[in-house]
């Protein structure tokens, strides 16, 4: 049965408000025994229910929903996985995260992190062993250091040395400690992280932060209130790099300049939520259209969408996540993804659901396009772009549903159980 937090928060709300199970289940009109098998996740709930129930605890329904934070299993999992000598009750994750949602966050961001900082050393031992600047600037310093060193014993050593030979050494005493100073120098430039990565979190980019920090929908920008400039003077956002945060707004106010929110939303509803037939309706490029389902207000009748977008190589460009879906900062998640197939077959629009092995299923639509004009003897530079919902079934009919392709993915290589998957490049952490 897929994992879900959904019946653990339930319970936990009811027992945070002093409700006893059987008023709930009375108020909310299901019987006492369903609402049991709700809470200990050994049912599933329907829309109707899950919001009869959030009305009667008073809490929104997508603060039950997105309850289930899958990504988040996984990353706490993870940093258990990685002190196995510490005995972690793996076998209640789920119960904890669902207790204690900021402990288990703060676990997930240290884990975040500490991956990162492993990864950073092992690209620079990489980059120390292999790097030719680096190996010659180490030759530099051990040449400086001997002639320092040289120098240093003759004027130890000869107290009787003329006036002007001892200031000629002194001179070049004091150049090749110089020369000593400046290759430090360069070598801590070349190894020092870039100046704008200060501004990223473990998992956010400095120029999806201002984003990310306005749920990626911006009235101001969206009403031409303010122009992009101006709104990213106005933000007090610490370390973050203000020309990027131009960039990233600028590029926000472009899809929504081409699709105002209220004209989008109507034909996004009419032609039930399908890009390619807005694109064509709308008469604006498919992968504007893409760009501009990540860019929705929050409302119980409006989807959410997830995005994904990479450059040739899979490295990521920008990203919008879901709660139950995880994407990755620094290399690439799921070989299977359809935005990675999508890759060998550009202009092709590529629909298809994806089933993760904790049983969330997202409906994706995939498009990989060309960045530039072909250059001779260049190849042409490409970057594809992959949405997702896992909210389906509010525009799709069943039968429509029961007609599309299914693609078994996983997450990333180290948190995906499919032990027989011949994508597979990295072990599975958890076993």
């Amino acid at each position: 049965m897929p994992r879900s937090l959904l019946g653990t928060r339930i319970r936990e709300n009811r027992r945070s408000k002093g409700v006893s199970q059987a008023a709930l289940a009375k108020q909310a009109g299901i019987s006492a025994s369903y609402l049991n098998l709700i809470e200990h996740n050994r049912r599933g709930i329907g829309g109707k229910t899950l919001l009869a129930l959030a009305r009667v605890l008073e809490v929104d329904p997508r603060s039950l929903n997105e309850g289930a934070d899958q990504a988040l299993v996984g990353r706490v999992e993870q940093a258990a996985a990685l002190a196995p000598t510490i005995a972690c009750e793996t076998d209640k994750t789920e119960e904890f995260i669902a207790r204690f949602h900021g402990f288990a966050r703060l676990i997930g961001r240290q884990f975040d992190r500490a991956k990162v900082q492993d990864e950073t050393l092992q690209a620079m031992s990489d980059q120390m062993n292999s790097d030719p600047f680096f190996s010659e600037a180490m030759h530099l310093m051990l040449s400086n250091i001997t002639t320092i060193k040289s120098t240093a014993e003759i004027l130890s050593d000869e107290a009787a040395l003329p006036d002007d030979l001892k200031q000629r050494f002194l001179s070049n005493l004091l150049n090749e400690a110089e020369r000593l100073a400046q290759t430090a120098t360069d070598i801590l430039q070349h190894f020092e992280p870039n100046a704008q990565n200060d501004g990223t979190t473990s998992d956010t980019a400095p120029a999806e932060a201002i984003l990310e920090h306005n749920d990626y929908f911006i009235k101001q920008l969206e009403g031409n209130f303010i122009s992009p400039v101006d709104y990213a003077a106005k933000q007090n956002m610490a370390k973050l790099d203000e020309q990027e945060a131009v960039d990233a707004l600028v590029r926000y106010s472009s899809i929504i300049q081409k699709l105002p929110i209220d004209t989008f939303l109507h034909f996004a509803k009419e032609y039930h939520y399908d890009p390619v037939k807005i694109s064509r309706k709308m008469n604006v490029p498919l992968n504007v259209v893409m760009s501009r389902f990540a860019h929705l207000p929050k409302h119980d009748d409006i989807p959410r969408f997830g995005i994904l977008e990479c450059d040739g190589s899979g490295a990521v460009i920008f990203r919008k996540q879901l709660p139950t879906l995880s994407l990755p900062r620094y290399g690439s998640a799921c070989p299977l993804w359809p935005i990675y197939r999508s890759l060998s077959q550009p202009l092709q629009p590529i629909k298809a659901f994806i089933n993760t092995p904790t049983g969330e299923r997202f409906l994706t639509y995939s498009l990989t396009q060309y960045a530039d004009q072909n250059t001779i003897g260049l190849p042409a530079r490409t970057t594809a772009i992959m949405i997702f919902t896992p909210d389906y079934e509010m525009f799709m009919p069943k039968t429509e549903i029961t007609l599309q392709p299914n693609l078994a993915v996983g997450l990333q290589c180290s948190v995906c159980p499919r032990d027989n998957c011949p994508a597979r490049r990295a072990k599975y952490l958890l076993q």
